[in-house]
């Protein structure tokens, strides 16, 4: 049996760079436990390159952008990925004590109430009881139009899935939700981590305030920095250059409108002649609930590959999960010493995630606790506990 996480989001916000983030640093301390992904890539749907891969190709592109001005800009991937995919995560404490988490990576359009996927992606909600959002911090800090936000993000059809999370009994069935704001490093950076976290606030209030007095129900806002050396730097309309009359695709650009010159995707700047043509909403796929979304622009700040904080979701889920069989076992065995034989002898079929091994994580949990390893505030990390006004 394996503990079942759900990942929502939009378009390319962040869901398997926070993944690849978390083993990665699970990995730079062993001395607890070792995560390995157990994720069979060759028959998994929708799941793209390895978190090992995504790793890698993140490290990759931060040193080839050594040979490139600093303060060169460029764009990342935007196009979407439909359906929903599965990565499996095994923990182990000194080799031995093996536990299993599914995360299941829900693609923004399957959140469509007209997506063929909604369906299921109602069915998995019911059944989760960790919930991670991932939030890109550019569309959801930016100040031109609120709509850019509440599209890209998918915070409205978030709210309306996460609002079908049961509840069967509030002393056990215990529900954690991670608001977890990505590709915030501009902000983190510079010390304006609270404020991302009262962005969150304001732009989910909706769905905080339908759970956030709910006694089974914890929401904590988690700010990361999942590559630490790439920071925003701009929204900027999008558009396709053609260079002359026998270029049938062109490529991806934006204006700079304090010069005119054409940026491209990969940071060169190109300057308008006559054989060029520019056209405007190049992507049809960046147009949709009548709003243009435009393209996030980056540069590197030369820390390299240098995540942060991205174990702190991790820890908190073992704590969250620990504590809630914790509970569960207590109240079972007091079941089972009030009830008839027969239903004794039902009862020990019952075999929770962690079984056998709950005491031992456990342990684990303490040891963190006892180091101060699991972060509860600053850098805007924020347990929410009351209703946003």
């Amino acid at each position: 049996m394996a503990h079942q996480i759900l990942m929502l989001g939009g378009r390319r916000s962040g869901k398997s760079s926070i993944l690849a983030a978390i083993v990665h640093a699970l990995g730079q301390n062993s001395e607890l436990f070792s995560i390995t992904d157990q994720t069979d890539y060759t028959t998994k749907n929708g799941l793209g390159i390895s978190l090992k891969a995504k790793r890698v190709e993140i490290d990759n592109y931060l040193k080839e952008r050594k040979n490139v001005s600093q303060n060169s800009q460029f764009l990342v991937d935007m196009t979407p990925n439909l359906g929903t995919g599965e990565y499996n995560l095994e923990t182990q404490i000194k080799g031995k004590c093996k536990v299993r988490f599914d995360f299941v990576d829900v693609q923004g359009e399957s959140m469509e109430v007209t997506s063929h996927f909604h369906n299921e992606v109602k069915d998995l909600v019911t059944k989760s009881d960790v919930f991670i959002v991932a939030i890109d911090t550019p569309f959801l800090m930016q100040d031109i139009n609120e709509n850019i936000n509440t599209v890209w993000n998918r915070t409205e059809e978030i709210t309306d899935l996460l609002a079908n999370i049961q509840i069967e009994n509030e002393e056990i069935d215990k529900k954690l939700i991670i608001l977890c704001p990505v590709k915030c490093e501009k902000w983190t950076q510079s010390g304006h981590a609270d404020d991302v976290t009262k962005r969150v606030c304001e732009t989910y209030k909706k769905m905080i305030n339908n759970w956030v007095t709910h006694p089974a129900v914890d929401i904590w806002v988690m700010p990361i920095e999942t590559a630490g050396g790439i920071v925003h730097s701009k929204l900027l309309d999008g558009y396709r250059l053609f260079r002359g009359k026998d270029d049938r695709t062109g490529v991806l650009c934006s204006k700079n409108n304090l010069t005119g010159q054409i940026m491209l995707g990969n940071g060169e700047i190109v300057s308008m002649n006559d054989d060029y043509t520019i056209e405007s909403e190049p992507d049809l796929s960046l147009k949709f609930d009548f709003t243009q979304i435009p393209l996030s622009w980056y540069k590197v700040n030369g820390k390299g590959f240098s995540p942060s904080r991205c174990e702190q979701p991790a820890y908190h889920i073992f704590r969250f999960l620990v504590k809630k069989e914790e509970k569960a076992v207590l109240i079972e065995q007091r079941a089972v010493e009030t009830a008839p034989w027969w239903k004794r002898w039902w009862k020990k079929l019952w075999s929770p995630p962690f079984g056998s091994y709950l005491a031992a994580y456990s342990s684990l949990i303490d040891k963190m606790e006892e180091q101060h390893l699991i972060k509860t505030s600053g850098d805007g990390f924020m347990k929410i506990e009351s209703i946003i006004k």
